[in-house]
């Protein structure tokens, strides 16, 4: 390795003045963007040179800010891994001797070669030294029969050969120029989003050449500007990045292909502000591509540009077609099957329409349909869809229309990416729903007495996360064992039209929707409308509209808990229902025991979901013994049922979902509950239990402590409710804790994954009376010691939202520790929200 600094800072002095004794060959362009920033003036003789991967991994390491590093072209630079530039140096060729080689044939045409597994990696770390006109560059370099893989580290990471991070402050760009990128023999992955250059920040790339790429691997330039720095550090004022005087080009001419120049900013993140990229093209070249540029992810379009904001001058398109101005109108096409739908799909401009045909030479039996921007799908009559069919609609399809078109002997299966918004359903709709527009469906058929699906409690013929109107659609013969005909996933604001502030939610109007048979018991819903482990977040609302539509064979037509055979489960309680007709009224037969054994047996005879009643009055004694809930039951009081004594409910492995309800509790003992090795003193004692979405649900439990005036009536510390596991409590009182007891009324350990899965205690009411000095709360979330409770993970992540309860009497409201002498009672016993993952919102205290 061979250091001549000397030369490159006469070279470097000399630049002030005549500028005589130094090439300055050809400089990266200076096309005006905006920055008063110039390039580097490059030296003849290279500050180091270096001719093997670990000379060039030592110099990057000892290099300072303006050096230049010269790849010898003799040297040997394959599978050097990733070279993480991090300063503001530049690498470029040279020459045996040091000498730095020109890219405009006038001294050598040489490039040192970068192959095999390599990569290059400008981090985001690095912001903070790369501005102020302190540039990376990167000159003069081939890059042959790489193979690409993950490059970079943390979020600013991709599949490429040149990652950039989040680097562009005071409009500082990367410099890339005279690169030369061969494709012919790359070895890379064919994600939407890979690219041989992938970029989080401000990038000007000049006078380079990027050949042979092939037609299945995606992108060669992908920018995703998410970050302000891709804009040169200012959203106000932007400067995006620049490409000028490039070659981009295709392996060969394929009209259908994917394959882009560039893709420019990501297209879910369309809609959303400060997200666009603002750069500009001039005088470049693209070959075999069928057209230059699009806003939609069109088939062979050069550059996709996804929030239509890229300036393009004096670019040159060179291909075999004869009308380069706008992809093909897929209107006209008759697809035959679903790879011939999908490319018509890919081909069409958005607003075109497709057709679907009818008749014995149409075959859409197997396979995705993937929809991508707002074309309409409309079937002729008799259009059918059947076997392992689905519709995956892609974020970017706002306005998408699909019609006229039926589905028969379905095997629903998982639709879309399964590594983003993917469902098991027939028609998965992502994201959609910018400018309150979304994916309509409009007279179409589902036939469920042929479908074969799946029974989670997300499934769905139709799933959402965006908003979807469906009209004069029928969803017929749903069979009882699977759970939903609409399931609508309200976490992205896409749900609400784009707004939270002005939302317009999804609507259904003038449909029918249909169960095989009626089943008083069942779980089937015709919507569940929200997502219920999102309850009591904010932002996480449908708002959606039912009107005019006909629900058969439902028990009830609407519900905020997840009732038996209840058409519509309103999550939020925010649906807005009118002129709804229910066809049918449940018979189910009320089991009503008198005794805690015999809940038990009708627990155990019981099927999923089914209601058990306790009974109100002096024939119903519940006042001794254990009630063991090990199945999603719901456990539901008439007005006035009232477990008392020492009787307990212990809820064990296999109950997640159950439900406990209007049921008063006026216990004069708590003690052990259970008979398994997770028994706790508890009146409700839930075990380590609970799903993803399906917690525990309290609702509308009423606990009278003041039977219990000792800790005697006490076993070990006891609570009123212990949970180890995932549960909802709402809308319950507590009335009124003895500030004398050591005694919690609502204890949660989160020693156990099950009790970090969202926890939510909402609209509940908790008093105290007395003035004693005992360690006791309302809601105490997580173990303590000497009065505080324990810094440790099971305390820090126990992921509990405590929200809209009222407490009253309490000492202390908020606290993590109730010290060691005087009152020691409080509302919430807790880590805190600054260091921990519990959230506390919207409780009121002592008012």
């Amino acid at each position: 390795m061979k250091k001549t600094t000397l030369a490159s800072l006469i070279c470097i002095a000399l630049s002030a003045g005549a500028l005589s004794g130094c090439d300055f060959y050809d400089e990266p362009s200076t096309t005006d963007t905006g920055s008063e920033i110039t390039p580097e003036p490059t030296p003849e003789v290279a500050s180091t040179i270096v001719t093997t991967t670990a000379e060039l991994l030592a110099a990057i390491d000892s290099a300072q800010t303006g050096d230049f590093i010269g790849l010898s072209t003799v040297g040997d630079f394959s599978n050097i891994g990733t070279i993480v530039l991090n300063k503001a140096i530049t690498l470029l060729s040279a020459d045996a001797e040091g000498n730095i080689i020109s890219a405009d044939g006038e001294t050598v045409t040489e490039q040192a070669v970068l192959s095999g597994a390599v990569c290059i990696d400008i981090p985001t770390e690095a912001v903070e030294v790369l501005n102020d006109g302190n540039q990376v560059r990167i000159s003069n370099i081939a890059f042959e029969n790489i193979t690409m893989d993950s490059c970079g580290s943390g979020e600013s990471t991709s599949n490429s050969i040149i990652n950039i991070g989040k680097v562009g402050k005071d409009k500082t760009a990367v410099l890339l120029d005279n690169l030369t990128f061969d494709g012919s023999s790359f070895t890379e992955p064919t994600g939407s989003s890979d690219a041989w250059v992938y970029s989080r920040g401000l990038v000007d790339l000049s006078d380079s050449t990027f050949t042979n790429k092939s037609e299945n691997a995606q992108s060669i330039l992908y920018l995703n500007c998410g970050s302000s720095t891709s804009r040169g550090g200012s959203n106000d004022d932007p400067r995006g990045s620049t490409f000028t005087g490039n070659t981009f080009s295709l392996a060969a001419l394929n009209s259908a292909g994917v394959v882009k120049a560039a893709t420019i900013g990501v297209p879910s993140n369309l809609g959303q502000d400060n997200k666009n990229c603002a750069t500009t093209f001039t005088d470049n070249t693209f070959e075999n591509f069928t057209y230059l540029i699009s806003e939609t992810s069109d088939a062979s379009t050069a550059l996709y540009d996804v929030f239509g904001d890229t300036v393009q001058t004096e670019n040159t398109l060179i291909n075999d077609i004869d009308d380069t101005t706008t992809p093909p109108d897929a209107g006209v096409s008759n697809p035959k099957n679903i790879a011939e739908l999908n490319a018509a799909i890919l081909a069409a401009t958005a607003g075109s329409t497709i057709t679907v045909g009818a008749g014995d030479e149409y075959d859409f039996s197997a396979g995705t349909i993937t929809i991508d921007k707002a074309i309409k799908l409309v079937g002729e009559d008799g259009a059918l869809f059947t076997g392992s069919t689905c519709i995956d609609v892609l974020d970017a399809a706002v306005g998408t229309e699909i019609s006229n078109i039926s589905f028969k002997n379905i095997t629903v299966d998982v639709c879309g990416d399964p590594s983003g918004s993917a469902s098991n359903s027939i028609i998965n709709i992502g994201k959609v729903g910018k400018d309150k527009l979304g994916v309509t469906l409009d007279k179409l058929n589902f036939d469920g007495a042929g479908f074969i699906e799946p029974t989670g409690s997300s499934d769905a013929w139709v799933y959402s996360r965006g908003l979807v109107d469906i009209s004069n659609t029928t969803f017929a013969n749903k069979s009882a064992d699977a759970q939903n005909i609409l399931y609508l996933n309200c976490g992205s604001s896409a749900a609400r039209g784009g707004s939270n502030t002005d939302p317009r939610g999804s609507i259904f109007s003038s449909n029918t929707f249909a169960l095989a048979e009626l089943n008083a018991s069942g779980m089937t819903k015709a919507a569940t409308i929200g997502v219920p482990s999102n309850l009591g977040q904010e932002n996480k609302n449908c708002a959606t509209t039912f009107t005019d539509n006909t629900f058969t064979n439902f028990s009830a037509l609407i519900s905020v808990t997840e009732d038996n055979s209840t058409a519509l489960y309103d999550v939020f309680g925010d649906t807005t229902e009118s002129d709804n007709i229910l066809e049918s009224t449940a018979t189910e037969e009320t089991v009503m025991p008198f005794t805690v054994a015999e809940v038990n047996a009708a627990i155990a005879a019981a099927e999923v979901g089914t209601t058990i009643t306790l009974g109100a009055g002096e024939t119903y004694d519940y006042s001794s013994g254990v009630i063991t809930i090990d199945k999603a039951i719901k456990l539901v009081g008439q007005d006035g049922a009232t477990i008392s004594g020492s009787t307990c409910i212990d809820i064990i492995d296999g109950a997640a979902g159950a439900e406990i309800s209007n049921i008063i509790f006026s216990n004069d003992a708590i003690a052990l509950c259970g008979t398994t090795d997770d028994a706790k003193e508890a009146v409700i004692n839930i075990q380590k239990v609970g799903e993803d979405e399906m917690p525990i649900l309290l609702t509308g439990l009423t606990f009278d402590t003041t039977n219990i005036t000792s800790q005697d009536q006490i076993e070990n510390k006891g609570a009123w409710i212990r949970s180890y596991g995932f549960m909802n409590l709402t809308n319950s009182s507590f009335t009124t804790q003895d500030s004398g007891l050591q005694n919690d009324l609502v204890k949660l350990t989160c020693s156990s994954s099950k009790g970090k899965m969202g926890t939510l205690i909402d609209g509940n009411a908790f008093s105290i009376a007395g003035a004693d000095s005992k360690e006791t709360a309302a809601i105490k979330i997580g173990d303590s010691s000497s009065g505080a409770i324990k810094d440790a993970d099971n305390e820090n992540n126990c992921n509990v939202t405590v929200s809209n309860n009222s407490f009253s009497g309490y000492t202390f409201d908020i606290v993590n520790s109730v010290g060691s002498s005087g009152a020691r009672d409080a509302a919430i016993f807790a880590r805190l929200e600054s260091e921990s993952t519990n959230l506390f919102p919207g409780n009121t205290f002592n008012q």
